[in-house]
């Protein structure tokens, strides 16, 4: 794994040192000696050749919020106060811990390197930032001077491949982004209004432009990129997680939430919650979701089939997870969706084909099904629907055939 490729782009740091107001401290420390942070900061960057944005204070919300998104790693003194006041002290470790919670949301690796002992500054963080657990952190901790006697770029590579959560993500972002460059090059030599063309034909088409537009970006990217980009060894050995993390990740593999679908907009995969226990899943095909000649988005008619919540115990009672395939076992006129919504397992009947008008389920859309969950459901339900009933096997033949 190259740490050159998978920590490119632009990387922040922020160190009071840097303060342009106070040049002489910025550039002498308190022994006057040059602050550990130029060090640091001109070894990465002459190792890794990596562009630095270098300020002496967290940055305020709108640029913080711009920086994070295109950030690539961030390194984060932890005493960006003046150290004989208590106050500033206690403000200084509210403003690192909210910086913190942004970079988590915007998923950003952080290299805090302090002159203070690692284990106290670690104390002071929220389990939620930075747990037991190193491999689910996103926070790097290390002293200035211990960090000094080491390679630094070899202590950060060392320490993504321990986290395949940032392992990951680098490595796909790599992918995703040539894909990405690949893609409006090539649709841009074509035509540099391409976009304009699609919209177009969206607006004839009566579907909604902007949905539409982020789908066929989304198909095309998905086409194109690489898929050899991970390194099997940091993926090894046993994960650490719950059952409860395990439903949590395959729910949200699955599911896209209400208030990220457009509310003008019906799919394939819509799920209805009419009850506490009884839910309507809409398995009409998308093209056909689609107001045309002058028709409300209100008016059009899905193909909704009702489903029921199963107990926990009528599950284990049934035997009808299959251990060896990993899946349910579903007669031909049912779809069971495992973890589906809320953490409910919920069985769809077939033989309960309803046809409602968008208007009368929108309030009670809760988000959308997708593929190839969705896909599975509508190709178990046209062979549902074309079935061939055979003669009864008398029970008196099996009987005998069996030897009773």
């Amino acid at each position: 794994m190259g740490i050159k490729n998978l920590m490119s782009g632009i990387a922040v740091v922020i160190d009071d040192a840097l303060n342009p107001d106070k040049e002489d401290k910025a550039a002498v420390g308190e022994v006057g000696e040059k602050d550990k942070i130029f060090t640091v900061v001109e070894r990465i960057e002459e190792e890794l050749k990596i562009p630095f944005y270098k300020t002496h204070e967290i940055p305020s919300d709108p640029i913080c919020d711009n920086l994070l998104q295109s950030a690539s790693f961030i390194l984060l003194d932890w005493t960006l106060w003046e150290k004989r006041s208590s106050q500033l002290k206690e403000e200084g470790i509210k403003k690192n811990i909210e910086f913190l919670k942004k970079a988590k949301h915007f998923f950003v690796p952080v290299f805090i390197f302090s002159n203070e002992d690692p284990s106290y500054i670690t104390n002071m963080l929220p389990e939620s930032l930075y747990g037991q657990n190193e491999e689910k952190n996103f926070i790097f901790v290390k002293g200035k001077s211990e960090l000094m006697k080491g390679n630094i770029p070899k202590l950060i590579e060392d320490w993504i491949q321990k986290n395949a959560s940032v392992y990951t993500l680098k490595a796909w972002e790599q992918a995703f982004y040539k894909s990405k460059r690949s893609l409006f090059s090539s649709m841009y030599e074509m035509s540099p209004d391409w976009p304009k063309v699609f919209w177009k034909s969206y607006e004839k088409d009566r579907v909604n432009p902007s949905s539409s537009m982020t789908h066929l970006i989304n198909d095309v990217l998905l086409g194109n990129i690489k898929t050899d980009i991970f390194e099997e060894e940091v993926f090894s050995g046993t994960p650490y997680q719950s059952g409860e993390d395990i439903r949590l990740l395959m729910h949200k593999a699955s599911f896209v939430e209400q208030e990220k679908l457009h509310e003008d907009e019906t799919r394939s995969g819509d799920l209805f919650e009419l009850s506490e226990s009884e839910y309507s899943i809409n398995i009409r095909p998308d093209c056909d979701c689609v107001p045309r000649d002058g028709q409300s988005i209100d008016n059009i008619e899905l193909y909704c089939i009702k489903g029921q919540e199963i107990r926990k115990q009528k599950i284990k009672k049934s035997k009808k997870y299959s251990e060896k395939n990993g899946n349910f076992n579903e007669t031909i006129n049912e779809s069971i969706l495992f973890d589906l919504h809320k953490g409910k397992t919920i069985r769809f009947d077939f033989s309960k084909l309803e046809i409602e008008e968008f208007s009368i389920l929108k309030e009670k859309r809760v988000g959308r099904l997708i593929h190839p969950y969705i896909t599975r459901m509508q190709q178990r339900y046209a062979l549902y629907l074309q079935r061939q009933g055979l003669p009864r096997i008398p029970q008196e033949a099996v009987e005998d055939f069996m030897g009773s």
